[in-house]
């Protein structure tokens, strides 16, 4: 059961085609993990833009809101003395 060169090479041409098509079928899936990755994150940053945006005109309304009512009552407090 000797084998040839010949065979021995065969076969490790035959190995290294099976790893080179299943590194083939990995890179594959890593590339569309990536592009689903970066349209996430995009899509994170723009949820988190427009949370920021809605905040700030949450806060700019009660900052109104309480100068206003605590303006007209230091106004109250100031005129009735």
């Amino acid at each position: 059961m000797a084998t040839t060169v010949e065979e021995r090479l065969a076969s490790l041409e035959a190995s290294y085609a099976a790893i080179s098509d299943r590194l083939g079928a990995i890179e594959s899936r890593l590339s569309g993990l990536e592009q689903r990755l970066t349209a996430e994150v995009g899509q994170l940053r723009s949820e988190m833009g427009q949370l920021r945006r809605e905040m700030r005109g949450q806060l700019y309304f009660l900052l109104t809101f309480m100068t206003a009512s605590f303006g007209g009552l230091l106004i109250a407090i100031l005129t009735t003395r």
